[in-house]
């Protein structure tokens, strides 16, 4: 909270204090310097009396006088000159600093006000030094007597022959200089001042009755009142130098001498570094610019080279800088090699800046001397004088006072001040008060009105002549003037504690001055006054007269200019006013005072902190406030040459500002920290301030920001150095804030990439995986794992299973160690960004790892690492795990790029990847300004990859080498109570890899794979496998997400790579051949076919692959995935690898092609027909169009010719509806073709038969061979037929309440199924776009399952339905029990009617009687009860609308019109019950009442089956129109 060491009552009492000179003889000195020490400090530490004395006023009332403090100077000193005054209190603040921990900020209270945790310091001990020295060498005035001295102590040694001669001399000495030279130092306090004669007795050499015989002859002399015996020196110097050095006293004077200039020692070592700011001309001419900011500072004298360096050190004196505010431009630190600085860069504006207004030589005289400078000595700065008189200052350091004094001694000396206040001081003091009472009294005789009313005109008490310029006044007194002496009087009795006495003197005199305009003089009655009041305390009525002491000190600043003064009143004011809580009018009265003496650097450098300070000792603390005046009270300790101090504040400040979003002002302050730590040889702090700097959010321009980086590197390479010299950690890379790395984005991958360009252009290599493959499928390649495992181990998964995962990112489950294995890659991604807007440089760049071998034996491995080497790469370390090197990676600002380093481990163990080292460093301006290099890329393309960069240009020459540790953090735990309430972590051992043995490696390629395929095309091509590991191989397996993508094929008459098709030789006398073949089940796992089922290291292994391209156009992923086992796996290790597997994902790009639709339907009963064919045919109808439209210079398909449609059933064979032989059935673009095939039910024994129609007889494909068969098995409809059981697609979806046992309509859906697939094989002919024809096969496959419905060779896509709205409250259903479609229900039974076509009959002779069979067909497989009724026509049921009764226009003929108006005779029902596939037949007759055409299609038939309910009675659907025509 920065309180002083003395309360506000005790400070002033110190400061306003008598003030006795002393004269001693030469003798008497001699005696005192035994002591090292003046006879003026030897009574220093004892003039402070402990007892209470008192002292009458001139009203005979007596005052207690506590703890009176005496002042003492040697008469025969010298004041300082102007100069010498300011080093003395730039000394005496340099010479009081804390002890700096962090920073510059010493240890001191925490204070939490708001947001703000705040590390105060307790005291400021340089503001008091410097208030001490201000006022022990402020310039004396007439104005006031407070400083002049009151008496005057004579000192002779009783060893002189004469001592009464001796004071005689002394005292006329004395009476000369106050009568000859009254300006001269010391003042008088009045003519009359105390003389007292104080003779000094050596006890160890001196005879004491001799000087007892003196001291009683200077009693009658100069009387018994004013004189003293005074023994000293009890002690020889032969005894303290035989005395050991505890055995002496303490040092009670240290407090009250100068302290020596403490110079830090000089290092013989050459300078590590060499460091100029931009702006210094290296010609030694003078600088350019004078307001740069900080101070020009190097380690060596510049001439007119460089490289010269000398061991000693300058420093550049701070350019002196006026008042007014302006931007100065910041420098970075240069190397030695920048020798081109006249071109200077506008970087950092300094918003503490001011304009230089001074000349070179003004700014030379302002500066501090460097020759024994404590300020720069305390700055840490040296010069090879200051040095070589180190010796010197080191020797008076030691130097110890009061050596040959005893405590007797001690105690005399106390006594001797007692009895000279007591006995001599206190008495002449009353004396002269009741004088000046007396003459002031007596001169009051004049009536005052008067004597005020004409002084001013004839000045009788003031003598006539100039006035003085630096009083700013028109009056001026005598020494006698009556206003003078009450001056006297008030400060005779300030002085000696009469307060209340003294504020009524200065009030009368205050009233004087002011009618006389004497200001000087006013604003020091003012001045007292106030402290008068302030000095009574509690005994006082009155508030303290603040405004008092305002006016006092705008009177002195702005009439009498007298700055001096101004600040000595504003240092006793501002601690009366802090003693009574005015916190904020203190803090007014600094600012002020900083204001108003711009010139000096050092007070306004106080002023500020101490309104700082007071700002947050407020009621409520003022933290922005007195975080702003800390800044600008830095700025000034810098501009005085105080850095420790300005690096002080600056850390000070630092507390509010930082992570408080204020970028621009942390920014400012971390740079100034920075450049003062540095010049402080503080190297690490100097390296963590600039650190600050290179943040992502930081809002400084890109020229800034290089600005803050390149002085980062220079000083981080520094410290790098130092501690390097020191042998700190020898071998350790720093770490680098640069650039920054987001350690959960790492990706670790086991195996190496593909290359982009394979060898040999026509092979497709695996893709394997990579750091970009798709991580949401993770799940899918699981699975597809998964399932190769159980078919490898015979249907079941074991319980060890894990999946193999190669690539490990923040999204999988990395709970376990990777494995690696002995040779085979380990590629890390890390992921960096530049989060500044300048470009990085990083070089060298390799990962950190630490590796434990895995050795059979007693003693334990020890672990490697190779971050602790001299070089980028260690051989030994290199030999155990090979560690790639990325030379340079460019990083442009804002830029995230990925680095992949590899790694190969060369022999078993666990491998630990730590972190990653590279080169810091910037682009630098040659490299920019340069053009490249030929052969060379832009820079602007520099991208980090894995090769790196082959641009040298690029590589700065500062730049230092570091690393950064790779710690990835686990996934939050989530799964109990405490997980939730706690922040727990789980493990993550992606970087903690486990190094296995050798193992094989399958690499799988594909010979002329294509890009592109026609919807269905059927394309051949080879795949050849390769083990390219040091073990064989073998259950080789491949199992893929489309199955029906490709096969190998399951016989071994196989097509010749490269034809697709087997063919059959030309049969003439077999139209359509039937072959049949056992229903195949086809798994989804491929057992690859090779010779003798391993796979030998380095063989190769070719086999033929059929690929058909998918029946949905547009582009498809396939994925592949490969296994395989080490033949020889140890199967009782446990964390052995028991299999490995290989990723393939093929991209292929399908084009519309052939467009299939098909639809079976079957005829009508007829009685004409026997044998029930009408049960064992079908018409198939299909549609083929081709999709393809023909496109200039682009590949297109100009026509499809149909060659062959097989059909696939087990119930169905086709044959051709044509007599004749159809050849050459082509289809051109966006043509369609209608063909009919007629479908034959037969008996089999369960095998799957194929029946083929051929449109050319000169090839004829073989469908049940492969490929053709394969793929018509890999189908999804076949796939779907043969896993299932039985039709179920016609049942209706079931409840989300499932029935334990669901009913089977089995025996129903048999009258609507087929079950039959068409396989249309086809060829294309293709234009390319070279103008070359080329043909292409391929085949569409068409399941029909039920008649009278469309179907298409793709699937087709349902669209999304509208979702009901969501209800939170189940709608109670009622429970139904399953029933079967009505589409199946209302065609169980077809019927048909015969009868005669057309009939003439005579209407007139009555009714038409026409007699009509109905005939009735079951087609399904159950027993059907039949209800006909004849009384209910179909259009009551609204299947059919009544025609509308005849109308005949005149001159017409009548148009025939169709009419079901007419009616049924003999029985209107009919029940009868049909078997299995069984028909009958039913006779009845029908009515006409007038000629027409009418259809007989007018009765219903109801059926019911054996599990239905016999009430309910289904009506069957038959919309064929029976048609017969009547005449008359």
């Amino acid at each position: 909270m920065a309180q002083c060491k003395q309360s506000a009552p005790e400070f002033i009492q110190n400061t306003f204090s008598p003030h006795v000179a002393v004269l001693c003889s030469k003798d008497a000195e001699v005696l005192c310097q035994k002591n090292n020490l003046t006879f003026a400090q030897l009574v220093q530490p004892f003039c402070r009396l402990g007892t209470e004395v008192h002292i009458k006023d001139p009203n005979n009332v007596s005052h207690s006088i506590h703890n009176l403090r005496i002042s003492t100077c040697d008469m025969s000193a010298t004041p300082p000159q102007q100069a010498t005054t300011k080093k003395m209190l730039g000394d005496a603040v340099a010479g009081s600093q804390l002890q700096t921990g962090d920073g510059g900020r010493g240890a001191g209270n925490m204070m939490s006000v708001g947001n703000y945790d705040l590390q105060l310091h307790a005291s400021t001990p340089w503001f008091e030094a410097y208030r001490e020295c201000f006022l022990d060498v402020i310039a004396l005035s007439d104005h006031e007597y407070l400083s002049h001295c009151v008496g005057c102590i004579f000192v002779a040694s009783s060893g002189q022959s004469d001592p009464i001669a001796t004071f005689t001399s002394l005292t006329n000495q004395q009476l000369q200089q106050q009568q000859q030279f009254p300006n001269k130092v010391p003042r008088w306090f009045c003519p009359g001042i105390l003389t007292y004669y104080v003779l000094l007795h050596d006890v160890s050499d001196g005879e004491l009755p001799r000087a007892e015989a003196y001291y009683q002859s200077m009693k009658t002399t100069f009387g018994s009142q004013c004189c003293h015996l005074l023994q000293i020196n009890s002690r020889s110097l032969q005894t303290v130098e035989n005395m050991k050095p505890e055995a002496s006293l303490p040092d009670p004077w240290s407090q009250f001498l100068p302290k020596p200039p403490e110079v830090q020692p000089v290092k013989s070592h050459t300078p590590r570094y060499f460091i100029t700011w931009e702006g210094v001309e290296y010609d030694g001419l003078p600088l350019q610019d004078d307001a740069s900011f900080p101070s020009h500072l190097s380690e060596a004298r510049l001439t007119s080279t460089i490289p010269d360096l000398e061991n000693s050190m300058i420093e550049t004196t701070p350019d002196v800088i006026s008042d007014k505010i302006s931007s100065v431009h910041s420098s970075s630190l240069t190397d030695l090699n920048e020798t081109n600085t006249s071109n200077n860069e506008m970087l950092m504006d300094h918003p503490l800046a001011f304009h230089s207004t001074e000349t070179q030589a003004q700014v030379e005289e302002s500066s501090i001397a460097h020759d024994g400078d404590a300020t720069a000595a305390a700055n840490g700065y040296q010069d090879g004088k200051s040095a070589g008189s180190a010796a010197g200052q080191e020797k008076s350091k030691l130097r110890v006072h009061g050596v040959c004094l005893t405590t007797s001694d001690m105690d005399r000396l106390r006594i001797f001040m007692h009895e000279f206040v007591v006995r001599s001081l206190i008495p002449w003091a009353e004396k002269q008060m009741r004088m000046l009472n007396e003459q002031l009294t007596s001169r009051k005789g004049i009536h005052r009105s008067i004597f005020s009313a004409t002084k001013k005109w004839f000045g009788t008490n003031k003598p006539s002549g100039p006035v003085q310029a630096s009083q700013n006044t028109s009056v001026v007194y005598t020494s006698e003037a009556p206003e003078l002496q009450l001056r006297r009087l008030a400060d005779l009795a300030f002085l000696f504690q009469m307060y209340d006495y003294a504020y009524h003197t200065y009030h009368t005199a205050k009233r004087d001055f002011n009618n006389d305009h004497a200001w000087l003089h006013f604003a020091g009655a003012l001045e007292m006054a106030s402290l008068s009041i302030f000095m009574l305390g509690s005994q006082s009525q009155r508030q303290y007269p603040h405004h008092y002491m305002e006016s006092a000190i705008t009177t002195y600043l702005t009439t009498c200019r007298n700055f001096q003064y101004a600040i000595r009143a504003t240092l006793v004011s501002t601690e009366a006013l802090k003693c009574r809580g005015m916190y904020g009018e203190a803090a007014m009265q600094f600012l002020k005072m900083t204001n108003e003496v711009g010139d000096s650097d050092l007070s306004s450098a106080l002023f500020l902190e101490q309104g700082a300070h007071c700002f947050i000792n407020m009621k409520t603390p003022m933290v922005r406030k007195y975080a702003f005046h800390m800044i600008l009270a830095g700025h000034r300790f810098n501009k005085a040459g105080q850095r420790k101090h300005s690096l002080r504040a600056y850390s000070q400040a630092l507390q509010v500002f930082k992570s408080k979003y204020w970028s621009l002002a942390e920014d400012h302050i971390h740079f100034t920290i920075g450049r003062q730590s540095f010049n402080l040889k503080q190297l690490e702090n100097a390296s963590s301030a600039f650190k600050h700097l290179l943040m992502a959010e930081s809002k400084q321009p890109a020229s800034q920001q290089g600005a803050f980086l390149r002085e980062y590197l220079f000083v981080y390479k520094q410290l790098l150095t130092q501690e390097a010299g020191e042998n700190c950690s020898y071998g350790r890379l720093p770490e680098l804030p640069l650039p920054n790395i987001n350690s959960n984005t790492t990706k670790v991958l086991l195996g190496k990439q593909q290359p982009q360009i394979p060898e040999n252009p026509r092979k497709t290599p695996a893709t394997g995986v990579w750091f970009d493959h798709d991580e949401s499928r993770n799940m899918s390649w699981q699975k597809l794992e998964e399932r190769l495992v159980i078919s490898a181990n015979g249907g079941s998964l074991p319980n060890t299973f894990r999946s193999t995962l190669q690539c490990f990112t923040n999204n999988t489950e990395n709970r376990a160690s990777p494995i690696a294995f002995v040779g085979e890659h380990i590629v890390v991604e890390v992921q960096v960004e530049d989060p500044l807007q300048v470009t990085l440089v990083l070089s060298d760049v390799m990962l950190l790892w630490s590796f434990l071998p895995s050795i059979a034996g007693a003693d334990k491995p020890q672990l490697i690492s190779n971050e602790v080497s001299t070089g980028v790469k260690n051989n030994l370390a290199d030999e155990i795990i090979q560690t790639t090197v990325i030379k340079e990676v460019v990083l442009e600002g804002g830029q995230t790029a990925p680095i992949r380093l590899t790694l190969v481990p060369r022999q078993p163990g666990e491998l630990r990847v730590v972190g990653l080292a590279y080169n810091l460093g910037t682009t630098s301006s040659q490299s920019q300004s340069s053009s490249p290099l030929p052969g060379d890329m832009p820079s602007s393309t520099a991208s980090p990859s894995i090769l790196g960069s082959q641009k040298p240009t690029f590589i700065s020459s500062v730049y230092v080498r570091g690393k950064q540790k790779l710690e990835v953090q686990g996934p939050r735990l989530n799964a109990s109570k405490d997980d939730k309430t706690s922040k727990l972590y789980g493990p993550d051992r992606r970087l903690d890899l486990t190094v296995h043995e050798e193992m094989p490696i399958l690499e799988v390629s594909f010979c002329d794979f294509p890009d592109s395929l026609l919807c269905g095309e059927v394309h051949c091509i080879e795949m050849e496998v390769r083990n390219t590991g040091r073990s064989p191989l073998h259950q080789l397996k491949v199992t893929s997400t489309h199955p029906d993508f490709f096969t190998f094929g399951c016989s071994q008459d196989l097509p010749k790579y490269p034809y697709v098709y087997q063919t059959r030789s030309v049969d003439s006398d077999i139209s359509n051949p039937i072959d049949s073949c056992s229903v195949r089940s086809v798994p989804d796992v491929i057992d690859i076919p090779i010779e003798g089922n391993i796979l030998r290291p380095g063989d190769t292994r070719s086999l033929p692959m059929w690929l058909r391209g998918n029946d949905i156009g547009g582009v498809h992923e396939v994925d592949f995935l490969f296994y395989y086992e080490p033949l020889n796996t140890q199967a009782k290790d446990k964390d052995s690898v028991r299999h490995r597997v290989l990723r393939h994902r093929a991209v292929v790009n399908t084009v519309e092609s052939l467009s299939v639709r098909a639809m079976v339907t079957k005829p009508s009963a007829c009685v004409s027909s026997s044998d029930r064919q009408e049960l064992k045919s079908c018409i198939i109808s299909c549609e083929l169009e081709n999709l393809s439209q023909v496109q200039v210079q682009r590949p297109h398909i100009q026509e499809v010719q149909v060659t062959q449609v097989s059909c696939a059933s087990q119930d169905w064979v086709v044959n051709s509806l044509s007599i004749s032989d159809q050849k050459d059935v082509r289809i051109g673009s966006r043509h369609i073709l209608q063909l009919a095939l007629k479908g034959t039910k037969c008996e089999t024994d369960g095998n799957l038969m194929f029946s083929e129609v051929f449109f050319d007889m000169q090839k004829q494909i073989n469908s049940v061979q492969t490929p053709c068969c394969d793929f018509y098995f890999r189908s999804p409809a076949c796939r779907q037929i043969s896993s299932s059981t039985g039709d179920t697609t016609l049942l209706p979806i079931p409840s989300y309440r499932s029935a334990p046992t669901q009913p089977d309509f089995s025996s129903l859906n048999k009258a609507r199924e087929v079950k039959l697939t068409l396989i249309i094989l086809w060829k294309a002919f293709v234009a390319q776009e070279n103008g070359q024809l080329k043909i292409l096969v391929g085949q569409h496959h068409v399941c029909i399952e039920r008649v009278d419905t469309v179907v298409t060779a793709y699937p087709l896509v349902q669209s999304n339905q509208d979702q009901p709205p969501l209800k939170f409250i189940r709608d109670v259903e009622p429970e139904t029990e399953p029933q079967p479609s009505p589409e199946v229900t209302t065609k169980l039974v077809s019927y048909s009617f015969l009868h005669q076509l057309d009939s003439t009959h005579d209407f007139n002779k009555g009714l038409c009687i026409v007699p009509v069979t109905l005939k009735l067909q079951n087609h399904t497989n159950t027993s059907v009860d039949i209800l006909v009724d004849t009384s209910k026509s179909s259009d009551r049921f609204g299947t059919a609308s009544s025609p509308s009764p005849p109308q005949f226009s005149p001159g017409s003929p009548t148009p025939p019109v169709m009419s079901c108006s007419f009616s049924w005779v003999g029985p209107t029902l009919a029940n009868l019950t049909l078997d299995p596939g069984a028909d009958q037949q039913l006779q009845l007759k029908a009515a006409f009442c007038r000629p027409g055409v009418y259809n007989c299609n007018n009765l219903a038939v109801f059926v019911t089956y054996a599990d239905a309910d016999p009430s309910e009675m289904i009506l069957q659907k038959h919309s064929t129109p029976s048609i017969i025509t009547l005449s008359a």
